[in-house]
């Protein structure tokens, strides 16, 4: 069994074609071909099944493939290990993040970033909802991700480490008959009006539709929208009232709604870092982390625990 074998198999079953994985791993689609045939003859089992055009897993495939994702991030590890020692702030970061992190938490941050470490290879990749960050750690695509804490059991191979919480808000649009309402705090006088929301992929959605349904009330949910700016040009308009997160709140805005905290009906919104546990915390993640929540580095949390990760000789190693 050889390591290209295993790396041209990895790359079959994330792209689910010979050809994509050809092209990743820098080899024609017959010597793939040829390689995956060699596999098979060595194990004694069929990898793959063709549906159409694309390829599945056999359950024996599975089982490889659970192995082999082991021993390529393993690799991935030591690499990053030697590309810190070698370039000192050098290497690779990529991250991923929901546009609402993009847009409201990362900016100062990664402007500081790539000022103080233009060595540093910095990628971002931004992403619609909470699943696509999870899969996106979970196959070690990226370093670390951003965004709201799940609303789901995550595996177990990732971690979620807290960073901050927000209150959860409604907004209306100044002339709106909310504004006078003395009694924002009940579910029952918010309901009336119709909703624009976020899409039910994403977690704020899923909170405030199990909120409603606990108490027997159903919005009439006029506009799904992707991102909160839409949701507060609409709102502006008069056409609903919105339920966002006290994060995506400027000072114009406070000018151009009025704002409630409705916290106690749809409790808070909670934001930290998504992580596999296995991974090498390089240099590059650690000043990143650094610059952006450095409380995460303390002692007895999971990225700054003494006992799992260390500092020497300028490189992080395992404890």
């Amino acid at each position: 069994m050889e390591l290209i074998q295993l790396h041209s198999f990895y790359q079959i079953v994330k792209t689910g074609s010979f050809k994509e994985a050809s092209e990743m791993v820098f080899r024609s689609q017959s010597a793939v071909s040829h390689q995956i045939k060699k596999l098979e003859k060595e194990l004694k089992v069929k990898l793959f099944k063709r549906i159409g055009k694309r390829v599945r897993l056999t359950q024996e495939g599975e089982i490889l493939f659970e192995s082999t994702k082991k021993i390529l991030q393993s690799l991935e590890n030591l690499k990053k290990i030697y590309t810190d020692m070698n370039n000192g702030f050098g290497g690779r970061l990529i991250i991923a993040a929901t546009s609402a992190v993009l847009s409201y938490i990362l900016p100062n941050t990664i402007k500081k970033f790539v000022d103080l470490f233009s060595k540093i290879n910095f990628k971002l990749i931004t992403c619609r909802f909470v699943p696509e960050i999870i899969s996106l750690v979970l196959v070690g695509e990226v370093d670390l991700a951003i965004s709201v804490k799940p609303y789901q059991e995550l595996p177990p191979q990732i971690l979620f480490l807290p960073w901050r919480s927000f209150n959860r808000i409604l907004i209306v649009a100044k002339e709106h008959p909310l504004s006078k309402n003395k009694e924002i705090n009940k579910l029952a006088n918010i309901v009336k009006y119709p909703h624009i929301l976020q899409g039910k992929g994403s977690v704020n959605r899923k909170v405030i539709d199990e909120v409603y349904a606990r108490s027997k009330l159903v919005p009439n949910v006029i506009m799904e929208v992707d991102f909160v700016e839409d949701i507060k040009s609409y709102v502006e308009m008069g056409i609903g009232v919105g339920i966002i997160s006290s994060l995506s709140i400027s000072q114009k805005d406070r000018e151009r709604f009025n704002i409630f905290n409705i916290s106690r009906l749809f409790g808070k919104v909670e934001f930290g870092i998504y992580y596999r546990k296995d991974i090498y915390i390089s240099i590059a993640m650690k000043q990143f982390i650094k610059l952006f929540a450095p409380n995460l580095l303390k002692e007895g949390n999971e990225l700054g625990d003494k006992k799992r990760v260390s500092w020497a000789g300028g490189v992080f190693v395992g404890g």
